[in-house]
């Protein structure tokens, strides 16, 4: 077996020349480009003599060499394994596999690689999975044929001034997806892919400011547990958050119904929305319920209290097949639950810090507007602390395993007590 590289005679625009492979198996050559051209000044005949070189597409020399010795490797593997003359189809499609032109650009066919890896290793959730989709929408956008060897320091300011100025993302979002590149190519890099590890020493500076913890307060919780939907059709008038009244038609009364319960199913019962919509018949007990989460793959008891109770009651029966409740995606539920607490008169003015495009921004919104299926878990958590229950007698319900993840709520409760004692102290009148 051989496998020797060499240069085209044509050059691109940059004046570069791509590099050829010839392989030869068991007496059959096949010879094809591999989609890497370099400056001929930097070629020794078989290899890039300058490892610090960068071609037009911001290859290193290093991670060439390493693509060319992967190609030399993968056929003397696959010749071992050989008992018969290929043809030279087979010799392509292995050529094809190294280089990851089923894909595209080896970039992104490693990404699909890396998705499809860690998604089985680590269980992913949906939600997990629609992340990653989300981040190679935007690697995409940015910069359609990118490579590893692209994200040296200037190309990683690249792709962050891109998700701040052209996305307009948040900086908390920006830095979210800097650390799932960081994540991919961490992994690339162990796997040879790549020898770019700029990224595993580069950190650039994010402005991210803590947001609002959105929560029910005890008598928002009440009067939602309480709140009677009124019927498909009726007219509901209402205040905003300004003090300025306005008229609401009420629509999908059946299924604002069900939200409001499977709310507060989770703020009775510390669950994630994932975790309440996948409940079984067969992990409900008379005073319990039994949780493997999806997120941590814990298997949790949970205790039941009449409020939490009187809901599994009311939907006994009702859930298709194995499950508990009724079904309600994510997305519609997060829509219904708005205006559920719009309907509640949730209009309290909440006001959001942030950094997007590089600039402070300032915005308020009518709480409601704010309040997603995850309230339904910090407000049982919340309340669950104020109330005086230790944080680690909480922890067992919500599965955290450190007080990292706690923290903030704690925080909360801290102040509020604070508040209380000044209440107190007032109403003393010594």
């Amino acid at each position: 077996m051989a496998v020797s590289f060499f240069l085209e005679k044509r050059a691109n625009k940059a004046g570069e020349l791509p590099i050829r492979a010839q392989i030869n198996i068991k007496g059959i050559t096949y010879i094809s480009t591999i989609g890497i051209s370099v400056n001929p000044a930097c070629w020794n005949g078989s290899r890039v003599s300058r490892s610090n070189s960068k071609n037009s597409k911001r290859q290193t020399g290093a991670e060439i060499n390493q693509l060319l010795n992967n190609i030399e490797n993968h056929f003397l593997e696959w010749e071992r394994t050989l008992d018969w003359k290929p043809a030279r189809d087979e010799i392509k499609v292995q050529l094809d596999r190294v280089l990851c032109r089923r894909d595209g650009d080896s970039f992104f066919a490693r990404l699909s690689e890396f998705v499809e890896e860690q998604s089985d290793i680590q269980q992913w959730a949906d939600s997990t999975l629609l992340n990653w989709r989300a981040f190679r929408h935007h690697m995409e956008q940015f910069k359609k044929d990118v490579t590893f060897g692209f994200f040296d320091e200037s190309g990683l300011n690249a792709f962050v001034t891109y998700l701040r100025t052209k996305k307009h993302l948040e900086e908390n979002s920006v830095r979210k997806q800097y650390k799932a590149l960081a994540w991919f190519m961490n992994w690339a890099l162990r796997k040879g892919y790549t020898t770019q590890d700029t990224i595993t020493r580069y950190r650039p500076k994010f402005k991210v400011l803590d947001k609002p913890i959105i929560f029910l307060t005890k008598e928002e919780l009440h009067t939602l547990y309480h709140f009677q939907v009124p019927p498909t059709g009726a007219r509901v008038r209402l205040t905003d958050m300004k003090g300025k009244a306005y008229e609401k038609r009420v629509e999908a009364s059946r299924e604002l119904e069900l939200t409001r319960d499977l709310f507060c199913f989770c703020a009775f019962t510390s669950l994630r929305y994932s975790d309440m919509a996948n409940l079984r018949k067969r992990d409900v007990a008379e005073d319990y319920i039994y949780v493997t989460t999806q997120k941590t793959n814990d298997r949790l008891p949970i205790d039941l209290n009449p409020y939490s109770k009187a809901i599994l009651e009311k939907y006994r029966g009702q859930g298709p097949g194995d499950y508990a409740f009724p079904r309600l995606n994510n997305v519609r539920m997060n829509q219904y639950l708005k205006i559920l607490c719009e309907l509640c008169g949730f209009s309290d003015p909440v006001t959001r810090v942030c950094f997007r495009g590089g600039r402070r921004v300032e915005e308020t919104f009518p709480k409601w507007k704010l309040i997603s299926t995850h309230a339904g878990r910090r407000t049982f958590i919340c309340l669950a602390l104020s109330s005086g229950i230790p944080p680690q007698v909480v922890m067992k319900w919500t599965g955290h395993s450190d007080y990292k993840a706690m923290r903030p709520y704690i925080d909360i409760t801290g102040r509020a007590k604070s508040e209380a004692m000044d209440v107190f102290a007032s109403s003393l009148e010594l």
